[in-house]
């Protein structure tokens, strides 16, 4: 059962960085879709999408690279650390437990501080009408006010 808790736990961690808000085929955070729980999650073709959507212009594409680069390299990071974790669970001690579930929420934290560091970054490139459509979809910015706040 433990492992079980430290599973869920854990996903949730991942998906507070690599999952979007809640929309329309958004995965199982947000929706109907694959997700890190059920299968696959394509990071690349997620940024595409909110690339797309927010009709990023060439004078805005370093910015954006960089924010892309920082929600990538988070959710690497969280998927690799939750693998380690998976793996050491079945043979880990209550302590070992206990401390891979301090550094899982520690490293979380990190990890959206990054993201959200990144989506401050790219706003001021934004017009009026791409920021109010990025606060509402890029991780980082979309988590502000629910559960998983950062701040």
């Amino acid at each position: 059962m433990l492992g079980a808790t430290i599973t869920t736990l854990t996903g949730v961690a991942v998906g507070a960085v690599a999952q979007p808000a809640a929309g329309p085929g958004r995965g199982p955070m947000g929706g109907a879709g694959p997700g890190m729980m059920g299968g696959s999650w394509n990071t690349g073709s997620y940024l595409a999408s909110l690339k797309s959507e927010l009709n990023i212009t060439p004078n805005q594409e370093a910015a954006w690279k960089n924010y892309a680069d920082a929600v990538s390299g988070a959710g690497e990071q969280m998927q690799g650390l939750h693998q380690t974790m998976f793996d050491a669970m079945g043979t880990a001690s209550w302590q070992e437990h206990r401390d891979m579930m301090n550094g899982m929420f520690e490293a979380r934290q990190q990890a959206f501080d990054t993201v959200h560091d990144a989506a401050d970054k790219l706003l001021p490139v934004l017009d009026p009408a791409q920021k109010a459509k990025a606060e509402k979809s890029l991780p980082g910015l979309a988590f502000r006010g629910g559960m998983m706040r950062g701040r």
